[in-house]
């Protein structure tokens, strides 16, 4: 059996019943507040951003060094590893060694019989000078001698001749006898003899000299030698010198105070010249790179402040000052710079690079942080 339908206990027809006051007055001041509260933090917004100017896209900077090995071989020790802190001096990698060594001791003992060597030239070129200088200064006085002899018996070959000249004169108008003249004969013949024995002496005794000079010139290439062993022994000690440096070379030790940023190798690795051991970086020397479009380069100058939030630690804000403003865009480093040579251009707000120093070293901050920068330039 149907029920009857019920009826409703109100007419759709009628109005709907007003809300009450109170509420229209209560979001109307909520939305009255509302507003007055963006306009204020969106005329505060706009005000700081008139008179700041915000990189959001900084980031900490700082002199990362690669340490690279100089010479090749193979890692025997690497005492350090990342995030270590280390002194000026203090050995981060060793590489093998011995073969230098070993070529240093050859090296040395090359030098070694250089300097005999020496030793021996010097010691027989003092004997030589001595045993020529006697011989030759000799031959000197042998020499003058038979000179004087030559010149002594020139006067009695010329007495001889006179003589005989004479006695041939009487004795063609016999005035004496040839007895007479047979002595004088004899005298000047002898007198003749003795002259060609003395020009003989003085020719062998200018031969002794000349060899006594030759002798002497031993001397002269013995000091040549000397000169030659001395240049060889120089020669070696350039080349130990240089061995030691690359022995040197093969402890790698810390430029200074810092930490370890990175290892490239492993102990046992091999490593060539030019290969990266390590990056190293002192967290004492820091800065904060912020690149700022060149709309707004025009309003900084070095020495203003600005306020450096990290991302890393939110809430904290660092002081700091502008140190140095870039000299060049950003653009003009790139790896790939766009010179525009089809001639289609878009003109796109280049960047400069600020660097910012800060107040405090902290010690947290690293390399590569990303911060946001703050700074206030007024309103001119």
């Amino acid at each position: 059996m149907d029920r009857p339908k019920t009826q409703p206990s109100h007419n759709v027809d009628d109005p709907p019943e007003p809300k009450p006051r109170w509420r229209i007055w209560a979001k109307a001041c909520f939305i009255g507040a509302m507003a007055i509260a963006l306009l204020t933090w969106g005329g505060s917004w706009l005000s700081h951003r008139w008179t700041h100017i915000v990189v959001d896209d900084a980031r900490i900077d700082g002199e990362v060094v690669t340490i690279s090995s100089r010479v090749s071989g193979w890692v025997t020790d690497l005492p350090v590893i990342e995030g270590d802190e280390v002194k000026g001096g203090q050995v981060i990698a060793r590489i093998d060694d011995r073969d230098s060594v070993l070529h240093r001791e050859v090296l040395l003992a090359r030098l070694k019989a250089a300097e005999g060597q020496m030793g021996v030239t010097r010691a027989q070129s003092g004997q030589v000078d001595q045993e020529t200088l006697g011989k030759y200064q000799s031959e000197t006085n042998r020499l003058a001698a038979a000179e004087a002899e030559v010149a002594s018996v020139e006067a009695n070959l010329k007495q001889a001749r006179l003589d005989h000249e004479r006695a041939a004169s009487l004795h063609a108008r016999e005035y004496i006898s040839g007895q007479d003249m047979e002595r004088a004969r004899t005298a000047y013949s002898q007198a003749q003899e003795s002259h060609r024995k003395a020009l003989a002496e003085v020719a062998a005794a200018r031969g002794n000299l000349s060899s006594a000079g030759g002798s002497r010139k031993q001397v002269g290439v013995m000091r040549q030698q000397l000169t030659v062993y001395a240049q060889q022994a120089a020669e070696i000690r350039a080349e130990i010198q240089r061995q030691e440096v690359d022995i040197a070379d093969r402890t790698i030790k810390s430029p200074a105070n810092g930490r370890i940023v990175m290892t490239f190798v492993r102990k046992g690795e091999h490593v060539a010249v030019g290969q990266r051991i390590a990056m190293f970086h002192d967290p004492k020397e820091i800065w904060v790179q912020a690149n700022v479009k060149e709309t707004a380069v025009g309003l900084l100058k070095p020495g203003m402040k600005a306020d450096v939030r990290i991302d890393a630690y939110p809430g904290r804000v660092f002081r700091g000052e502008i140190h140095r403003i870039g000299q060049a865009a950003t653009s003009k480093f790139a790896l790939l710079p766009d010179p525009n040579p089809s001639g289609n251009f878009t003109k796109i707000t280049q960047r400069l690079p600020v660097r910012i120093l800060l107040a405090d070293k902290d010690l947290t901050l690293r390399p590569g942080m990303m911060a946001e920068v703050d700074i206030a330039v007024g309103n001119d």
